[in-house]
């Protein structure tokens, strides 16, 4: 199972990012914008990726992966994922695209200057 340290570990490994909790709760943001926190009991994530990406997973592997919505499906908020299901390898990718999802552009690009 995917622990908060893994996640800590690759969400802090890229640039710009500090930890601050999202309602009591571990999270992780990018000019503080949230992209990746942990739920409550740790056995969730929310990954801020983009909506096609969310739709795409949670069709694909229901049982690890489900679309997040608020106001009745009118706001998109990201993408829960089952840490105990999902691989250290996809929760990594999960959590590089939510980091370019919401860090500005001119920091991805030095990212991928580098």
């Amino acid at each position: 199972m995917i622990t908060l340290a893994d996640v800590r570990a690759v969400a802090t490994a890229y640039p710009d990012v500090v930890e601050k909790a999202h309602f009591r709760l571990p999270g992780f943001r990018v000019a503080d914008r949230l992209f990746v926190h942990l739920e409550k009991g740790d056995a969730h994530a929310i990954v801020c990726v983009g909506p096609e990406e969310a739709a795409q997973a949670a069709a694909d592997q229901p049982d690890v992966y489900e679309v997040v919505t608020r106001e009745h499906g009118r706001i998109f908020v990201g993408l829960r994922v089952d840490l105990a299901q999902v691989t250290e390898a996809r929760m990594a990718e999960l959590i590089g695209h939510a980091w370019r999802h919401r860090a500005p552009k001119r920091l991805v690009a030095s990212y991928d200057k580098r």
